[in-house]
């Protein structure tokens, strides 16, 4: 047995001893947190980890979830804060994650075999799982540190209080440090040291603007003459079928607010992977405490809305977050695709200079020029035998799912 792959006690000891001099206190309500503190340490453009917005969500999944907020000091001064979101997780999850069975005969026979052994157990795994970050926003990794400590220092002041946090619940079994960017640095050095696993996520799907996009005409001008044929053909299809696009007010999302649910759960109960879904008031609460910062896009046909699109604006950065649409009625029209487009004019028209697109369906963000940034994470369950002989096994397999990647743009000023 390689002893790297194992929790190393001793390793954990002298990792304690470089960060003695750090301590942490540890709250489950962001009521009990200092507003004043907490945003002292998140970058201003992060407006989606400032307190209020933690607020929000902790309101809204209220007896759905639980957090824990985390002020790292050092001699009583605060030099870092941590997010936890803590999520029940069940093996059916990650069924959609095996491999693809292999080609070859005799491949074929292990495979069916393995995984006719390891999928009735994964199966059976239902947990609390104790989240590093925000699992309703793809790239949060819910630490911030000070400048002076270094990367390797911040990985382990996170294990410490991964440690930490877990001891306020026995039923944390395992923990997640997710929406890590490629490439790696000091910060990964350790984990694997520690009984973590490094697991492979979908991609980040974003748009860079470019700065001689001055307006949408200058994007489309910019692909490639299939693409530009293929974007018009989108617009005239739902022009033609009567779809019109409104930017929803305050009180017409509170006025839509069942449908905006109904929507988004056409979307989301057919996920393959979700650790926790939205509350109805989310939409609402969300436009009420941000409002022009917070978009809500709906899309009408005749009376009825069949579709919508959201998006946070944080300041050169624009997210575009939850969707929610009628498939029945949105395929024939191929309104998502005209959705993307629509945000990368919004983003044009407002200097945006980034549009993050997150992870789900990254072949058609791809055809709107969106490219895709490697992501990882670490994960690790808390008891050692089940981390080594399960959890290391799996996650050694785990493959998201292949897409192929489009390239939308011209290879050269020359081209048409």
């Amino acid at each position: 047995m390689n002893t790297t792959d194992l929790p190393c006690y001793c390793a954990a000891a002298a990792e304690n001893e470089t960060i003695k001099d750090f301590s942490f206190t540890i709250s489950d309500s962001i009521d009990k947190v200092s507003e004043l503190q907490w945003n002292k340490h998140i970058p201003e453009t992060n407006r989606l980890m400032q307190f209020e917005e933690l607020r929000l969500i902790e309101t809204t999944q209220q007896g759905k979830m639980q957090f824990r907020y985390v002020f790292v000091k050092k001699q009583d001064l605060t030099v870092g804060v941590i997010y936890f979101q803590l999520v029940r997780f069940t093996g059916n999850d990650l069924i959609n994650y095996f491999p693809e069975e292999p080609v070859k005969a005799i491949r074929k026979y292990v495979y069916k075999i393995a995984r006719g052994i390891s999928e009735p157990l994964i199966k059976t795994v239902d947990v609390k799982l104790l989240v590093s970050g925000n699992v309703f926003m793809t790239g949060e990794n819910g630490f911030y540190f000070n400048q002076e400590i270094k990367l390797a220092q911040r990985a382990s002041l996170l294990r410490k209080a991964i440690n930490e946090a877990a001891k306020t619940d026995r039923q944390i079994k395992a923990v997640l440090v997710g929406d890590l960017y490629e490439p790696k640095s000091e910060f990964d050095s350790s984990f694997k040291k520690y009984g973590y696993h490094e697991i492979t996520v979908e991609a980040d799907m974003s748009l860079q603007i470019r700065p001689e996009w001055k307006t949408f005409a200058d994007y489309i001008a910019a692909m490639s003459s299939k693409y530009r044929v293929r974007a018009r053909k989108v617009f005239a299809l739902c022009k033609e079928n009567g779809v019109i696009r409104k930017d929803l007010s305050t009180d017409e999302v509170v006025q839509y607010e069942d449908r905006l649910f109904d929507l988004y759960n056409m979307v989301i109960s057919r996920a393959e992977f979700k650790l926790a879904t939205l509350s109805k008031d989310f939409f609402r609460t969300q436009k009420e405490l941000m409002g022009d910062q917070y978009r809500v896009f709906a899309y009408f046909k005749g009376d009825e809305m069949v579709g919508f699109i959201s998006l946070f604006k944080t300041g050169k950065k624009m997210e575009v977050h939850y969707t929610g649409m009628n498939k029945e009625v949105t395929r024939q029209i191929n309104l998502y695709q005209h959705m993307l487009y629509d945000m990368i004019e919004f983003g044009i028209d407002n200097q945006a200079e980034k549009l993050h697109f997150g992870r789900t369906a990254p072949e058609i963000k791809s055809t709107v020029g969106a490219a895709p940034s490697p992501m990882y994470g670490y994960v690790k369950h808390f008891n050692p035998v089940f981390n080594y002989l399960m959890v290391r096994t799996f996650t050694a397999n785990l493959k998201p799912r292949q897409y192929i990647i489009r390239d939308p743009f011209k290879s050269s000023a020359k081209e048409d």
